[in-house]
């Protein structure tokens, strides 16, 4: 666990010293113009109408940070010759590498709470808005999208380069959103074949539609608990088979 937190604290000061955390603001800014804009021409509900458009640029931003610092986790590291001199040292591949997951995952959550936190405060102050419980989940399940985005880049990153990491992973995610509203189509239903197929789905790729809560934040303003936990227990699940999955692959990985 030490040598873990160790490249975990490293990676999180190599990405805070890049150019990646300037980003944020930018992201920032391009996110009160936008909020802006969008309340300025929304007729109705104004507040509603900012606070989509500013959680659908966190999403966003989280997604592209997530796939381009996962797919070249590792292929920088060769490049450099810096893991080589890292795994010759008393610490194991799979303290490595989960120590990098962890790191960058923080430039994830800090990315999060930044934006999804400004566009609540936007949709509070600026939008007329009234406080729901449902924020802070929203942005936690929005983290923990990201974060299985972020473990599927590194995956596909062991298995080949990283121009096709970034296309694996962009196709994961799409139908991740997609599986559960495909499920629902007619020809689904009436041809077998194609429900075996959606069922598949189901069990080798994530369900994202479970994570994404805005629906319930902007419309219902209600959700069960029995959801939020079992949606939290599915993730989980699916995020230990997966980072097993990775770091089985990186064990047996050929560096040379």
């Amino acid at each position: 666990m030490k040598n873990i937190l160790t490249v975990t604290r490293f990676t999180f000061i190599e990405v805070y010293r890049s150019k990646l955390m300037l980003s944020l603001v930018f992201l920032a800014v391009g996110l009160l113009l936008a909020t802006y804009v969008a309340s300025e021409f929304a007729y109705g509900a104004p507040a509603k109408v900012a606070l989509d458009v500013g959680l659908g640029i966190m999403s966003i931003s989280n997604l592209v940070i997530a796939i381009f610092i996962g797919a070249n986790l590792l292929s920088k590291e060769i490049e450099q010759r810096t893991l080589y001199m890292i795994i010759s040292r008393p610490i194991s591949r799979t303290s490595f590498l989960l120590g990098k997951i962890l790191g960058l995952s923080s430039v994830l959550l800090i990315n999060s709470i930044v934006l999804g936190g400004l566009s609540c405060i936007l949709y509070l102050s600026f939008g007329g808005g009234s406080y729901q419980p449902l924020f802070g989940w929203t942005l936690y399940f929005s983290f923990l999208e990201a974060f299985t985005v972020l473990v599927f880049a590194v995956l596909f990153s062991l298995i080949t380069n990283s121009t096709l990491s970034v296309i694996y992973t962009l196709c994961v995610f799409v139908v991740g959103h997609a599986i559960n509203e495909t499920s629902k189509l007619f020809f689904v239903k009436v041809f077998p074949v194609f429900g075996y197929a959606i069922q598949a789905c189901f069990i080798f790729l994530p369900n994202f539609y479970r994570l994404n809560l805005k629906e319930f934040l902007l419309y219902k303003q209600s959700i069960e608990v029995t959801y939020l936990i079992n949606t939290q227990l599915y993730i989980a699940l699916y995020l230990v088979a997966l980072i097993t999955l990775v770091v089985l692959i990186f064990k047996k990985r050929n560096l040379d």
